[in-house]
C-alpha cells in the first residue's frame, strides 16, 4: 500500500486527480468475489485523499481532500 500512496501523491503534485487502474488495484485488494469500493474509500480517507470515482474491475480516481488542498 505504501507504493500505491506514494504513486498517488506524486501524481497529485502535478494533476488534480489520479486514476489507478484494475491491475494496480488487484495488487492491493485482490478480487474475492465482493465489491471493494468500501475498502478503497477507507484507504483514501486514511491517507488524506478522496475517492472521486470507483468502478469495480476498471479503476478508482482519487484527488486530495478539499480541506488538505493547498
Amino acid at each position: 500500500m505504501e507504493r500505491l500512496i506514494t504513486y498517488i501523491q506524486q501524481e497529485l503534485r502535478t494533476a488534480k486527480h489520479c486514476a489507478v487502474y484494475k491491475e494496480e488495484l488487484l495488487r492491493v485488494w485482490p478480487q474475492k468475489g465482493k465489491p471493494r469500493e468500501a475498502e478503497v474509500a477507507r484507504f483514501a480517507s486514511n491517507n488524506g485523499l478522496r475517492l472521486r470515482y470507483y468502478r469495480d474491475g476498471f479503476c478508482a480516481i482519487f484527488d486530495a481532500e478539499p480541506s488538505r488542498q493547498g
